[in-house]
Order: structure tokens, then sequence, then C-alpha cells
């Protein structure tokens, strides 16, 4: 999610409003509120321990929500170069040391370079980072609301990371000094490979009720905030339903058996959407009866979370492939009239979004890898949403429906808990359809996937789903 044209300097409110002038999701389907910042990689000169290639594996974090303290012990992997380096520009930083005591460290403009010798034979190694956190605005870390925010590359300011799409870690989390009369909704490990953005956690007044479980054992639920549960359950009927389509249709998950919606409060303009925190994600108190924001952000638990990203210009993999799939499960679970209503919707989303005064169309899918600001270069618009689900709509006519579910699901099964690209997608979307039809229906999914993916013109839409 990365350099095009810069934001306007505008005011919080503005900026996260949601308003179809000067919102880039334009018609009140944000999902994701937006930051407010720019480049994630924009650190100071490096130092002799500068090492942003010393992979982690897992990070156990113990917070303290009373005294903002915290202590992050971070396991990174065996090794044969010197040094590890962290994202901690949000943080203040107190100690660094591991089981031997203190290591020596340096801070550089938010940069945290640790001295962790190499040795032979390379082995596993721990760094233990105490340091105090500061309540933020704008969705770039912990607020005084309660809530945590970090996408797209905000975890800095939550945690010692790496920000790095394709990065994927472990997780283990515990809270303590939890405000009275309040309860904290958190997962207490993530235990698969997961984007650093993932990691969240709520605090507020909140009633919970289970939607019951899918034929795999996952149980499906909804967390609520007073004067929210007629929404919030209007929101989430049909919800295990989706959940079981996308367990039984595109493979098993991997963050666990206990998943569902959080309301989330998150002001700043009000709103409106979703974050794809699993295995609780997090649904703001404006859309919690939506049914669509529940569904899509479900889906990312196999695309974007799932399966990560190897570069921001492949947003498209996650937000395209996750637009489409809510969209087949919601259907499954619902029927012709919600999936008439859905692709309509959607319909309605793209023509707004290439046709907007404040940001006009543009590519779904970069021809470049990290070298595109998902926020500052406009790539977080509607764009790769609306053009990646209509692409995969149109190839699902040329290849068939049950083809195209088998293609998405043996790239999720193939690439389940690592980083990805949506070339390699299309390439698996190629074969298959050389198998179905030769070369002349591989060359069909070509052109589609430069009409709608690198391509500024809008094509002619795809047949869509009638009024029942």
């Amino acid at each position: 999610m990365r350099a095009f044209i810069s934001f306007l300097v505008l005011s919080l409110t503005t900026l996260l409003g949601c308003s179809t002038e000067l919102d880039p999701c334009l018609d009140q389907v944000c999902e994701h509120p937006i930051p407010t910042r720019g480049k994630a990689d924009t650190f100071g000169d490096p130092t002799p321990w500068t090492n942003w290639q010393r992979d982690i594996l897992a990070t156990a974090l113990a917070v303290d929500l009373t005294s903002k303290t915290a202590t992050a012990r971070i396991l990174l992997a065996a090794s044969t170069s010197d040094g590890a380096s962290f994202d901690v520009r949000g943080l203040d930083v107190t100690s660094v040391g591991n089981a031997g005591g203190a290591l020596e460290h340096q801070i550089v403009q938010g940069r945290l370079d640790v001295n962790l010798p190499k040795v032979d034979p390379p082995q596993d190694d721990e760094v233990v980072v105490d340091f105090k956190l500061t309540e933020r605005e704008g969705q770039q870390g912990l607020s005084a609301g309660g809530e945590t925010f970090t996408w797209p590359y905000f975890c800095g300011n939550l945690f010692p990371c790496k920000s790095d799409p394709s990065d994927g870690l472990r997780f283990e989390l515990s809270l303590s000094g939890v405000p009275q009369g309040k309860q904290a909704v958190f997962p207490t490990q993530i235990p698969a490979d997961a984007p650093s953005y993932m990691l969240a956690w709520v605090t507020g007044d909140y009633t919970f009720r289970s939607l019951g479980k899918t034929t795999a054992g996952t149980e499906v639920g909804v967390w609520w905030r007073p004067g929210e549960e007629s929404r919030a359950l209007a929101g989430t009927d049909g919800m295990l339903q989706v959940f079981a389509w996308l367990e039984q249709n595109i493979g098993p998950y991997l963050f666990g058996q206990a998943v569902g919606s959080v309301s989330v409060r998150w002001g700043y303009g009000a709103a409106y959407g979703g974050m794809e925190h699993h295995p609780l994600w997090h649904v703001s108190d404006l859309s919690i009866d939506d049914f669509y924001i529940h569904a899509h952000e479900a889906a990312h638990g196999w695309f974007g979370d799932g399966v990560r990203l190897r570069c921001w210009e492949d947003f498209v993999l996650s937000e395209g492939t996750v637009s489409y799939l809510a969209a087949r499960a919601m259907a499954s679970a619902k029927g012709p009239q919600v999936e008439f209503e859905i692709w309509e919707r959607f319909r309605q989303r793209l023509l707004r979004a290439v046709s907007s005064p404040s940001y006009g169309d543009g590519i779904a899918w970069p021809d470049t890898c990290n070298v595109v600001d998902i926020i500052e270069d406009n790539l977080y618009t509607s764009i790769p949403y609306m053009k990646g689900a209509f692409f995969y709509r149109a190839v699902e006519q040329e290849l068939g429906t049950v083809a195209l579910t088998g293609v998405i699901s043996r790239f999720y099964q193939d690439s389940a808990g690592k980083a990805a690209s949506m070339q390699e997608m299309l390439d698996l979307i190629r074969t298959e359809a050389v198998a179905i039809g030769g070369s002349d229906l591989a060359h069909k999914v070509d052109k589609l996937a430069q009409d709608w993916l690198r391509s500024t013109e809008l094509p002619q839409l795809p047949d869509l789903p009638s009024a029942p």
C-alpha cells in the first residue's frame, strides 16, 4: 500500500469524513479509513548495524494501558549479516537487550538499529525492547478512544516492527491496566505469519454474541457497544454462512478458530468501513449494519492477511480479490437478490470512481514494485477495489465460475502464510485458461488484465446479475 500525487493538506475531518467529493472511496464504502502521512521507508542515514533484511519471526507484546508502557520480545531469524533494524518512529524506547543483558543500539530518525553480531553457525536471536506509547489522532497507532490502527505503515507507532507489506510474523499479545468498567477485545495470539498492520486491540463496553460454528469448527461472532445490538445483528446476519463459504471454497483459515466483527468508534470525521484486524476484524460503528463491510473484512483472512502483498503495487490482489470473493460469499449466503444488489453497488461505485473530480480514473495495478506510496500516490482509491472485482467477474464469464474459484483456491493454498503478487495470480489464471480453451482463451485473459488492471479507460462491463 506506497508515491503518484500527494494529498492536499486538509483537516483530519475532511480527510476522514468519507464525503463523496473528497474521499477516494467515493460512495461511503471506505474499507480503510484514510491515514494522513506519506512514505513508509523515509529514514535517516545508516549506522554500522542498519539491517532491514533480518527477518522477524514473532513478536510477543505486553502492554500496560494505564502507564502506556510496553515490552516487545522480538524473535529474529538466523542471519549471516550483522545488526537488526526496526521502525520505532512513534515510540519512546527506554531499553534494548536480550538474555545476555543490554544491547548496544542507536535510534536515527525513528529507526532502531541494534548491534547483533553474526555468529557461526547462524542462529535465531531475541531482542527485548521496552518502550512508552503515545496516544495519537488520525488512526496512526493507539488512539485516546482505546482502539489501535496501524494500516498501512504506522506499526512503528505501536511496537517495533517492519512495515513492509511482504513481511510476515506471528504475534502474542497481553494487555493490563484496562480502564475500569471496560473490557479489551483482542486476540491473545496470531499463530500464523501475518502482516505487521494486522495486530490490533480495542477497549470499551462490549457485548458478544456467537453466530455459530462452521463445519470446520470456527466460531463466528460479533461484538457491539451499547445501543448497537439491532444494527450489529442485522449487519452480521449471514456472516456464519459467508465464513463457511470461504473455508469450504477457498481453503483453511490460518488465524485461529474464534473470529468475528468488532464495532469501533473511529471518529475523526465519522469514518466508515472496516479494517482487516484478523481474527477480530474492526468495523466502524457507522457501518455496523452493512453486511458487505463485514463480508469484505472477513474475506481478508484469505487475501491481504492470509496471502500478504509482495509490494504495495499489488494492492489489487488484496482488495480486488476480496471484493469479488465477498460478493460471491454474500450471494451464497443470501441468494439472488443480494447478488444483484452488491454488483449494482459495485457498478455505481466504479462509475463514480473513474469520474471523480478529485482523483479521476487510475491504474489498478501499477507496473512497479515498492516504488509507489499507497497513500501519497493515490493508489488507495476505489479503483483497485472495483476494477479488480470487475476483472474477476469478466474472467469468470470466460473460464466459468467453478474454474475461477478453483484457481483462486489453488493460489491461496499455495501462498497461504506467504507474500505473493498479482502477476502470480494472473499467471495461474492464464494456465487454467490454456487448459480450458488453449492460447486463444489465454489471450482473452491477457486482454482483460490489460483493460481492467493496467489501463485508465473503462472497458465494457461484463454481464451482471439481473434483479430476481
